[in-house]
Formats: structure tokens, C-alpha cells, sequence
């Protein structure tokens, strides 16, 4: 909404002036609606990702039973529907923006996702696209912990310092461990992405940069075994970093 009122927009103007004032630091906005027009004006260089990330990952992983907020999620997606919007945001602005953006899963402005997904296992799927997409990874304090939180002024509890019997630890080793993942990984942090199968239930995509590519398996329900192409992978063999296991044999994995 920054320089914008009624008929006025002056939002280019200003997010260019203060692009110009930060110099060659990273200027990023809060951003919860489309911000494929306003990333093309040569000022912000980002955005937080609500529209091309939240969004499609809460409209896919959301517990049946949670009460989605039409102002945030209007409807609940597939696996192909969720792509298509990911595909939609990712397209439609420069790749360094894309890069520079904030994966968020929640924030101080919305549920935690922890609630939205409803049970450790669907957060961590969550967890995993989110360390493993195009962007930067947004973890707002707490939710590492399992905190929970249904609305936006429910979820800002008070960080449980003096409790840490409250607090999930094998969700917070699962962080650590794919937090550490995406640290050590050019790929994950600036690699191009391509899709290598999308299903209701189950997304497979890669993550490439120079000698480097990961296949990444988002599931969010049990599902029939993928079977892809090596060929079509680039790859000969696959050496499992996290989670599930491949079997390669007949030029498969």
C-alpha cells in the first residue's frame, strides 16, 4: 500500500528512492497481495511471499479440520493446482527477485502453520518446500518449537524460553537438520527449479546449479511410488541427503 491512495500511485517512485538511499543493501517488502507488478519497477528487489508461497502451500497442506481464512486461503488445491500458482508468481517477476523473496509458512499476521497443518508430520513437509524452494527461508520465532496460534494476535505467544518441556524437539532437530541442508547447498539457494512430477498428493522437483542437483519429494498423504527417468533427471544415481529412501535400477529411480 506504500505510496498508494485512491487514485494516487506513487509506488514505483518511492520504492525506487529508497532503493537508492539503501545502496547496495537488499530492500525487501511487506507485500500480501500480488506483487508481480510492483517487483518489476527497479526498486524492490522482494517481497514477502504470501501470494506465491503461503498461499499455495497452505491451500495444500492444510488439515481438513482447519477452518481456512478466505482472506488468506480461499479454497483448498491439489498438487497440480498448488504448482500452477507457485509457477504463476515465480514467472512473473526477475529470478533474482524470485531469490530474494521470503518463503514464509506463517507470520505474526496469520495462523502458525503448525495449526494450519495440524499435525508435526504435515509441518514438516511444509518445513522441507520451504528450505528447499527459491527464496529465502522466514522462520518466525517459535515455530520451531511446534507453537501453535489459530489467528494472526494468537500466534504472537510469548517465545516458551522458561518451558522447554513445552517444546517439540524432534521437530527442532528436523530445522536443524534441514536448515543445515540448505546452508551447505548452492543449488538450494540459487539453482534454477524444474518439475519432475506433480501429483494430488505427492510433488517432485528439482534444484540445479552448476555440478549440483537435488530431487526433492513433497508428500502429503501416502501415495503409489513415483517412478522417474534417470535420463530425464540428468542423473545416473541418487545418494539420499534427508528423508526417503530411492531404489535405481532398469534406468529408473
Amino acid at each position: 500500500m506504500t505510496g498508494r491512495f485512491e487514485d494516487v500511485d506513487v509506488n514505483h517512485d518511492v520504492a525506487r528512492a529508497m532503493r537508492e538511499t539503501v545502496g547496495d543493501k537488499l530492500l525487501v517488502a511487506e507485500h500480501f497481495h500480488d506483487f508481480r507488478p510492483d517487483l518489476q519497477g527497479g526498486g524492490w528487489q522482494g517481497v514477502m511471499n504470501y501470494s506465491g508461497f503461503l498461499r499455495p502451500v497452505w491451500s495444500w497442506l492444510a488439515d481438513a479440520g482447519f477452518e481456512l481464512d478466505p482472506q488468506i486461503v480461499a479454497a483448498r488445491r491439489n498438487g497440480v493446482d498448488t504448482v500452477a500458482a507457485m509457477r504463476t508468481f515465480r514467472g512473473g517477476v526477475p529470478w533474482p527477485h524470485v531469490l530474494h523473496s521470503w518463503l514464509l509458512l506463517d507470520s505474526h499476521d496469520s495462523a502458525r502453520f503448525r495449526t494450519v497443518a495440524g499435525s508435526r508430520e504435515r509441518q514438516l513437509v511444509g518445513i522441507g518446500m520451504q528450505m528447499t524452494s527459491p527464496g529465502v527461508p522466514m522462520v518466525f520465532a517459535g515455530d520451531e518449537l511446534g507453537l501453535e496460534g489459530a489467528w494472526g494476535e494468537d500466534a504472537r505467544r510469548t517465545m516458551p524460553w522458561s518451558d522447554p518441556a513445552s517444546w517439540d524437539t524432534q521437530l527442532l532437530d528436523e530445522y536443524r537438520t534441514l536448515i543445515a541442508l540448505r546452508r551447505s547447498s548452492d543449488a538450494l539457494a540459487r539453482g534454477g527449479m524444474r518439475y519432475a512430477h506433480v501429483g494430488d498428493d505427492a510433488i517432485a522437483y528439482l534444484r540445479e546449479f552448476g555440478d549440483e542437483r537435488l530431487l526433492c519429494l513433497a508428500s502429503r498423504a501416502s501415495h503409489a511410488p513415483l517412478r522417474l527417468s534417470l535420463d530425464a533427471l540428468g542423473a545416473r544415481e541418487l545418494e539420499p541427503v534427508y528423508g526417503a529412501s530411492a531404489v535405481v535400477g532398469d534406468g529408473d529411480v
